[in-house]
């Protein structure tokens, strides 16, 4: 058989070897595109319950934020603290009275003797552990059990667990702590709230923490 022959007849066998690597990228590429879409919709159908971090532990005094006091109280009554510090800001206004002056009538009216104030002046959680430190330190305190909005709790803890390292911390979702929180995708308020708290999460941990004054002592 002439030698032409053998090569035009190899020839389509040779253009199949040569094609495969091609089509074994595009496979390849197609199955990390799938992954990675598969990662992202992960990352968005648990993007609620990854805020929520609920472990409470016995400590000397609970800190509830974000006015959050029926679950501190709750806590108090099981025995995780002795006392309750109720942050209350003392610089904002609501119909001419500060957030403090509208608790301490709230205390006044109600039996709450374990219940005291703790004046606040920050607009943010990250300020708010100035004032915070001065009242645990009033009270002599080494631990606390913070009290927070559900999907404010993994960054307040790691605000305070950072800023604050001397104390040991622990933290509590104000409500069920993974009710419905896969489901705020269903609820224009809900996934509203989500979205604000990933984008103060992501400038906690992108900006905030890396400060040269973040860790207080």
């Amino acid at each position: 058989m002439p030698e032409s022959e053998v090569a035009a007849g190899s020839e389509p066998s040779t253009t199949a070897i040569a094609r495969q690597p091609r089509w074994r990228k595009r496979a390849i590429i197609a199955g990390i595109l799938a992954l990675a879409g598969l990662f992202a919709f992960f990352l968005v159908a648990h993007a609620g319950s990854f805020l929520i971090v609920h472990a409470p532990e016995p400590a000397d005094v609970i800190v509830v934020l974000d006015g959050e006091w029926p679950k501190g109280v709750q806590l108090q009554r099981e025995g995780y603290a002795p006392r309750i510090l109720l942050d209350a800001n003392v610089t904002r206004l609501l119909y001419g009275r500060t957030d403090a002056e509208l608790a301490a009538d709230f205390l006044a009216h109600n039996n709450l003797p374990m219940m005291e104030i703790c004046p606040t002046t920050a607009d943010s959680t990250f300020a708010e552990v100035v004032d915070v430190r001065r009242c645990l330190e009033r009270l002599h305190a080494s631990s606390a059990l913070i009290v927070a909005s559900n999907f404010d709790t993994r960054r307040a803890l790691s605000i305070f667990r950072k800023r604050l390292p001397q104390y040991r911390w622990s933290i509590a979702a104000s409500s069920a702590p993974y009710h419905d929180a896969d489901q705020y995708w269903k609820h224009r308020a809900w996934a509203k709230t989500v979205l604000d708290a990933w984008e103060q999460f992501l400038w906690w941990k992108l900006a905030d923490q890396w400060r040269s004054d973040v860790v207080l002592r």
